[in-house]
Parts: C-alpha cells; structure tokens; sequence
C-alpha cells in the first residue's frame, strides 16, 4: 500500500519561505529550465556594471585632468617670461597730449609682470607726467601688450598773460603753434591754435608776480564757477554783456568790463550774491551814465565807483 504524502507539515517541521530562500531554490532546481535566460541577463547586468564602472573611471581621470590642465596654465601666466610687458601703446583724445611724454612716463612698467599690472600703476606716472589729465583707462593685449588711453581736462578760455607792469597794454605772446590756455580745472596749460575754445572770449591774468609754468594751478575751480556764474547773472538779471574778464592772481579777485566801458570790480572771498546785491542797490541811487571807469563791489559797507 503505497504512502500517500501529508497535506502539511507538522507545526515544528513548518518554517517560513523567504525570498532570497525562493530565489535560491528556482536558481538552483531551476536551472536546466531556464538556464540560458539566466545566463544572457547575467552577462547583461556584468556589462551594465562595467560600463558604469568605466564611466566613474573616466570621470575621475577627466577631473584628475582639468585640475592638472589649470595649474599647468596657471604657471604658465605666472611664470613665464612671455607675460613680461613688452610694448605699451599711448591713445590720445586731445592734439595738446605728448606721446613721447607719456611714453617716458610709462617706461619704468616695461618688464612687469602682464597679470599684476594694475590701473593705478599706470594712473600714477601718468598724472606726474600730465597735471591736467581727466582721465586714465588701460587695456590689456596677452601677452605683453597694454593700450593706455590718456584724457586731458577740456579748455575753458583762451588765457592771455600780461606783464605786471603793463596791465592794460599788450600781452605777453607765446611763439610757435602753442598758446597759453587754461582748463576747467584751473590748470594753466600750452595748446595747439587750432582748439575751438580760442573762438570765445580769453581770460586776461595779471599780478602773477613769476611768471607760471604750464601744469600750474592758476585758479581754483570754485573761483571759475564764481567768474562764469558772475558773467551769466549780469547778462541774465541786469542785460549786460561781458567783453573782457580780468583775473588779478595774487589778489585773488577778477574785474568783468561791460561793453568796452566800465568794469565791476569783485573778490572771491565775499559771496558773489552779496556783492550783486550791492550793485543792484547802487543803481537805484547812481544813474549808471554817470560812472566813467569803475565800480568796486568788494567792500561790505560802501561802493566806491569813479
């Protein structure tokens, strides 16, 4: 009589199946079945693990590269000879500008390290060399190559410098193709004739005692902002048309002649408004036909007038 299997274990042969007990047994009793599915997917998931493995290799190798690639460049710009300044190149925006000048100034950057040359190592000689200079710009050519563009203060008037002795006579004048000029700023400078600026009215200086050179600061520019807001208010309040501006250097006052007759003396240390206040009070009290040289407007508590 043959046996006939139980339909369950007893309670302490039973134990629970996991799943990695599953997958050993199908790999294990299951193998003459489904062998060569078994064996394509294990080759297929070798092949995915080689080739990630090989991609996190280049990627390793890659970035190992790029560092050695940027310190070999980084020595190279820090230490190669090739960075050494070699050649400067001066841009004018101004006839007035001395290429050679600025050249000379510029000369002892030559053999500088390219990479650590800075605006202000070219800004310095530059305003030694060039005291009315408005503005420096420097623009870098790797290797050794920089390009310095140079920008002088603009000009304000024609500058005509009289003889102390004869401030009324003829002035003194400069020969060659330079003239006397003087910028916004106050510095007296040499420029070519051919400047616009000497289309307008000059500015006349005496009392200077020694006669400047070029580069000097002659006047300030809260003075030149005084003089041409003076010129404008007379024109603007009063109708009067300046033809001559006078500056007296030591003195520091300026006189404005109005149409080639009488001339309005004042100083820069009063306020300008105080100063046309007393005028305005003058020519309620003293018909103007009746002044034949002078009105002086330095004095707080009187105008004198000839």
């Amino acid at each position: 009589m043959a046996l006939r299997p139980a339909s369950r274990l007893p309670r302490r042969l039973a134990r629970r199946v996991t799943p990695q007990t599953k997958r050993l047994a199908e790999r294990r009793f299951g193998r003459k079945k489904r062998g060569w599915m078994e064996r394509v997917r294990a080759a297929t998931r070798r092949s995915q693990r080689s080739v990630v493995a090989w991609q996190k290799s280049m990627m390793r190798w890659s970035l190992v590269g790029v560092l050695a690639l940027g310190l070999f460049t980084a020595g190279f710009f820090v230490f190669s000879p090739s960075m050494r300044l070699r050649e400067i190149t001066v841009a004018r925006t101004s006839q007035r500008l001395d290429i050679e000048r600025a050249q000379a100034a510029l000369s002892p950057l030559f053999g500088q390290h390219l990479l650590f040359l800075t605006p202000a190592d070219v800004r310095i000689p530059i305003e030694q060399a060039f005291p009315d200079m408005a503005d420096v710009t420097m623009r870098k050519q790797y290797p050794s190559n920089i390009v310095v563009t140079v920008e002088l203060q603009p000009l304000l008037a024609h500058l005509v410098i009289q003889s102390p002795d004869d401030t009324a006579g003829e002035p003194i004048v400069m020969t060659g193709s330079l003239v006397d000029a003087l910028t916004d700023r106050g510095i007296y400078v040499l420029a070519p004739e051919s400047e616009e600026v000497f289309q307008s009215s000059p500015i006349f200086l005496v009392d200077w005692g020694v006669r400047p050179v070029p580069g000097t600061a002659l006047l300030t520019p809260e003075m030149l902002r005084t003089i041409g807001e003076a010129r404008h208010l007379l024109g603007q309040q009063f109708g009067h048309e300046v033809t001559r501006t006078t500056v007296y250097l030591r003195a520091q006052e300026f006189h404005l002649q109005l149409g080639g007759r009488i001339s309005l003396w004042f100083d820069s240390h009063s306020k300008l408004q105080d100063q046309l206040m007393r005028y305005r009070t003058f020519l309620k009290e003293v018909p103007l036909d009746t002044v034949t040289e002078y009105i002086d407007l330095r004095l707080t508590d009187r105008v004198a007038y000839k």
